[in-house]
């Protein structure tokens, strides 16, 4: 018989992968074939959000190489504050590779999973990025 597990923590956050792109109007091209569809920034500048039916996909015009060996960032957006999730994860032991930033785009929080990857939590601020 499933056993239902009590949530402890609502936290009010979606996945937001990062795929870094060489040009950002073929990318943008590619994944409108897929059925998405431009939300937020430009075909000529060099971020974009693409959303799907369930989500969402960002978009960075910079490449991997060697400062950026990773084509792809896990990210998390949320509708909330960072600090809560901060103090949160802090005290559960998580590593904080990066305490809360102000950003281009809002605020950043950046952790490191118990395997070492780096992730971002992002607090949005549409003023910013509209």
């Amino acid at each position: 018989m499933p056993t239902q597990t009590s949530r402890t923590h609502e936290v009010d956050l979606s996945v937001q992968p990062m795929v870094h792109v060489a040009r950002l109007d073929t990318a943008i091209a590619f994944y409108e074939l897929l059925g998405g569809r431009l939300i937020y920034g430009s075909r000529d500048g060099d971020w974009a959000l693409i959303g799907f039916a369930g989500g969402a996909l960002s978009l960075l015009a910079r490449p991997g190489g060697p400062d950026n060996p990773e084509p792809v960032e896990l990210q998390f957006v949320t509708r909330g504050k960072l600090e809560p999730i901060a103090a949160r994860v802090e005290a559960g032991g998580a590593v904080i590779a990066q305490p809360v930033t102000d950003e281009a785009f809002g605020r950043m929080l950046q952790l490191r999973t118990p395997d070492g990857l780096l992730i971002k939590l992002l607090e949005l601020d549409r003023d910013l990025i509209d």
